[in-house]
């Protein structure tokens, strides 16, 4: 989580241009192609020291699908930094697209094999179910995330990719009812991801495993509400403008 808040904090001013260098070393870093030292990105360290640590407790097929996550992070992160430039706002259905990826929980859902100790067999990954399940976490994370950060978002220039902030545009609300479409629309999916854990198709000798996975998704949801709302970043006062983000990112270049 840490590598995530770094790494969003770091590029969010960077040109999107410059992110498909960043993607492309720090998936390379996950896979073992290159060292941290030739990787040229200042968080290039953190992802070997990572990609160490998991290589000692899954195996390297999981370490793939994590990283294959990771690399849809890039993919949303330099889609948000393209709007931000061009000043414009992606349509509703766009925008939750777009941090479904970008808010980086995909990444997370896949280490449920750490702390389950059971190694899912691909085809389970694969399952049109859980593939939904993990489909709705992001968006529900997503949904709590964009009325939390509204203000931090407005303070760095960076409303073209927040949820409620695409909705008030596209719909000519008042914030506070956009923030109210944001949390319908999160309850929606709320709804539909009880309803599917409690009526799991049949996985077979897996079954227990798959319960027990899906059970670890749901405790991720609450960790992650009750990490991010005690984080400086969203619940700070006062937020670093555009310009000082800027000229961090100029110092580690």
């Amino acid at each position: 989580m840490l590598w995530t808040l770094y790494n969003d904090d770091l590029y969010e001013e960077s040109e999107p241009e410059d992110i498909g260098y960043v993607h492309a070393q720090s998936i390379a870093i996950l896979k073992g192609e290159i060292n941290a030292e030739d990787s040229g990105i200042p968080l290039g360290p953190m992802l070997a020291s990572l990609r160490a640590e998991l290589l000692e407790f899954i195996p390297q097929e999981s370490v793939a699908r994590f990283t294959q996550m990771i690399s849809r992070y890039f993919t949303g992160l330099e889609t948000e930094l393209r709007y931000k430039k061009n000043k414009a706002y992606p349509s509703v259905s766009e925008c939750i697209a777009l941090r479904e990826n970008s808010i980086c929980l995909y990444p997370f859902l896949q280490l449920t094999e750490l702390e389950t100790g059971i190694v899912l067999p691909q085809e389970i990954h694969e399952h049109p179910v859980i593939i939904r399940l993990q489909t709705l976490a992001c968006h529900l994370v997503t949904f709590f995330n964009e009325v939390q950060s509204v203000l931090k978002d407005e303070a760095t220039d960076s409303i073209y990719y927040n949820i409620v902030k695409v909705i008030q545009h596209e719909r000519q609300m008042s914030l506070k009812e956009a923030c109210l479409e944001d949390l319908r629309l999160h309850n929606e999916d709320l709804k539909e991801f009880v309803e599917l854990q409690t009526s799991l198709p049949d996985f077979g000798i897996w079954q227990d495993a798959v319960v027990n996975w899906v059970h670890y998704m749901s405790m991720v949801l609450s960790g992650w509400k009750n990490v991010s709302t005690k984080l400086d970043r969203y619940n700070a006062m006062e937020f670093p403008e555009a310009s000082e983000l800027k000229e961090k990112l100029n110092q580690v270049r």
